[in-house]
């Protein structure tokens, strides 16, 4: 294939799985109508956009957070008139094709799971502050507290990167402010809270109710099994592709928008807890 049908899909995310299934998508409706879709992590590679776009020469891209919502690297694609889709953009909605997830819905739901069961006490692992989906999925949680009108401590909300590493090691913090549960806002810091716990004695779920957020492959091979929020990649890749080969063959089509939809996927890691957990502030009762 030539540069020609060549496609970019642009990285920034250390989480491995996350990309190769975006990926698979993509590559998979590529392959299909003729196109090569080839990748660059700048995570890996330290590569600015400036210098992919000049050595990579790419037909046209496809954005994944952080770079779906880096103006700066939208502005340079621009500027060369590459047809782009951005995939999960939180900001400026109508610049470009998009694909997304309700994120905020998404968090709301998993963290409405665990009220449910019965859970007050809620920790929160956040992912990166370079990713505003991170925000997105922290709003999703506070939103569903905020709906029994409770407010999270604030010793319960601690900063992850998005890897196992930063679940592992925050997961400690979060077990001296005494959760029932704890939201892990992607699989892989969960399941780095899982061998944190393991480590400590702490039994999942008989003494901490645990969740993710992605449906990862080792969402199903950790132990316990974990409960999560099912992000379509790999779909959400493919319909990215479509849409960007669409513009390509037609540079007079107007941006297009697709939605895709979540899944909770209920599995062994949350245990329902009986009556209301102390150490909670009522909204109607705290400070404003």
């Amino acid at each position: 294939m030539t540069i020609a049908t060549r496609i970019l899909l642009l990285f920034d995310n250390n989480g491995r799985e996350y990309v190769s299934r975006i990926q698979s998508g993509a590559s998979r409706f590529g392959q299909a109508a003729g196109f090569r879709v080839d990748t660059e992590n700048g995570f890996d590679s330290g590569r600015r956009i400036a210098e992919i776009l000049v050595e990579e020469l790419p037909r046209g891209l496809i954005l994944t957070p952080p770079y779906s919502d880096d103006r700066h690297a939208l502005s340079l694609i621009e500027e060369r008139r590459l047809p782009y889709v951005r995939i999960a953009p939180m900001l400026d909605p109508d610049r470009g094709s998009t694909v997304i997830m309700d994120e905020y819905e998404a968090a709301r739901a998993i963290t409405d799971h665990l009220l449910e069961k019965g859970h007050r006490r809620i920790g929160f692992v956040r992912g990166p502050r370079t990713h505003l989906v991170s925000m997105r999925r922290y709003n999703g949680y506070a939103s569903a507290l905020g709906g029994k009108r409770l407010i999270p401590d604030p010793a319960l909300i601690v900063q992850g990167d998005f890897s196992r590493q930063s679940g592992r090691e925050h997961a400690r913090t979060l077990f001296a402010a005494k959760p029932t549960a704890i939201f892990a806002s992607n699989d892989e810091m969960a399941v780095g809270v899982i061998e944190a716990a393991d480590r400590a004695g702490i039994a999942i779920p008989g003494d901490i109710s645990l969740v993710g957020f992605d449906d990862n492959a080792i969402a199903k091979t950790c132990r316990p099994r974990l409960t999560t929020v099912r992000q379509p990649l790999e779909e959400m890749g493919e319909s990215a592709c479509q849409l960007l080969i669409e513009r390509l063959r037609n540079p007079a089509r107007p941006n297009a928008h697709a939605q895709v939809p979540f899944e909770i996927v209920e599995r062994d890691s949350v245990a329902e807890l009986a009556g209301e957990t102390e150490g909670w502030h009522s909204l109607s009762g705290a400070a404003m």
